[in-house]
């Protein structure tokens, strides 16, 4: 399920950086990524053809003007609360993916590559260290 609205984000210790965003709205507390075609910033992971570029930090909403008129702060270090389905213990350690800009997964067919798993808090949630492409 898609995002559409700000969320709140747990995260312990984090860096930030800033891309140039795509002619949409990008919600805080949701992934994002890079296009493969254009390399703006979106909320797209285009079934894993786009790279993770992190966590994006405060809304930006680009959506009425055109690609790269805003940047986008986004977190692209240190361990996130992510919601998912399918955790457990054995989790830890795993590599773990985005499915749309909120859902993670074990899985790795068609997602993004967003971190490891550090920490398991239930079959819903995890802490991901997050690994961006930047």
């Amino acid at each position: 399920m898609a995002v559409t609205a700000n969320q709140v984000l747990t995260r312990r210790g984090a860096d930030l950086t800033s891309g140039k965003a795509a002619a949409v709205n990008l919600y805080a507390g949701t992934f994002a990524f890079y296009d493969a075609s254009t390399g703006y910033v979106t909320n797209d992971d285009n079934g894993g053809a786009n790279a993770f570029a992190g966590i994006v930090y405060q809304q930006c909403d680009n959506s009425g003007g055109s690609a790269g008129d805003l940047s986008v702060e986004l977190i692209t270090e240190g361990q996130v609360l992510v919601t998912g389905s399918g955790f457990s213990q054995a989790t830890v350690g795993d590599a773990i993916y985005a499915s749309d800009n909120y859902t993670a997964t074990a899985s790795g067919t068609s997602t993004s590559l967003i971190g490891r798993c550090t920490d398991f808090v239930s079959s819903t949630q995890v802490y991901v260290s997050i690994q961006t492409s930047v």
